[in-house]
């Protein structure tokens, strides 16, 4: 008798442990499965966009600190998430020089100088690069404003070029053309400037827009409009 308890017993134990073999096999082919989809092809270009923010971009220019006489070039804007979820936003937003340095929002900008931008335009909600990275609620009422400034240390400039990344989920994986290994690319608005004449005697004149396209960078993959006319490109970078 306890050698058919024992015996039933070890085929039950046989049992439990063939279905925790099997389901645990089940889960290694779908993890497999996922990894093989999700893992770029050599040389494939994928690209997908499940979410853009609204954009309503303001002026580029240039600003004196009163106290030490330092200059910074300075951008406001405003986005929007009319999407039917909330999302997380975390922008770059980048200064390219016609020398070729490229200037990166906030870095060597005191919060002094912030915030006496914010006293200069009578906005006390302006949000710098640290404080909207965040959510983004849904709906017209929760849109954000922020402003991106960068030490204009250099003033010899004839053409200022503005990258944005982060108004978009879209992306594309592409090969790279001497590693071959995948890189990822994400939809960036591009919006270049002239900066005409002598930046300090112009004061805070907004910086016109330059309407040529395609200039600098990677192509155009479509235009961005406001109210119509021609604001940027976005391109992926």
């Amino acid at each position: 008798m306890v050698q058919m308890r024992q015996t039933a017993m070890s085929r039950n134990l046989s049992s439990r442990i063939l279905v925790l073999l099997a389901a645990f096999s089940s889960l290694l082919v779908m993890m497999t499965s996922s990894s093989a989809t999700a893992a770029p092809v050599a040389g494939a270009s994928v690209s997908g966009q499940d979410w853009e923010l609204g954009f309503t971009p303001g002026d580029l220019r240039l600003y004196v600190d009163p106290v030490d006489g330092r200059r910074y070039w300075y951008f406001t804007y405003t986005v929007t998430n009319l999407t039917e979820r909330d999302l997380v936003f975390a922008p770059r937003i980048e200064l390219f020089m016609d020398s070729g340095k490229i200037l990166r929002s906030g870095r060597g900008v005191p919060s002094r100088t912030v915030g006496q931008l914010r006293k200069l335009l009578g906005n006390p909600l302006l949000e710098d690069q640290n404080r909207i990275i965040g959510d983004l609620r849904v709906g017209k009422e929760n849109a954000r404003t922020g402003i991106a400034v960068w030490p204009a240390a250099d003033l010899d400039v004839t053409e200022l070029t503005l990258f944005f990344q982060g108004l978009s989920s879209d992306r594309k994986v592409v090969k790279h053309p001497e590693s071959g290994e995948p890189v990822s690319l994400y939809r960036t608005l591009r919006r270049e400037y002239t900066v005409p004449g002598d930046p300090e005697k112009r004061g805070s004149e907004a910086l016109p827009l330059d309407s040529r396209k395609n200039r600098r960078g990677p192509a155009c993959e479509q235009e961005f409009q406001v109210a119509g006319k021609s604001a940027g490109c976005w391109i992926y970078r």
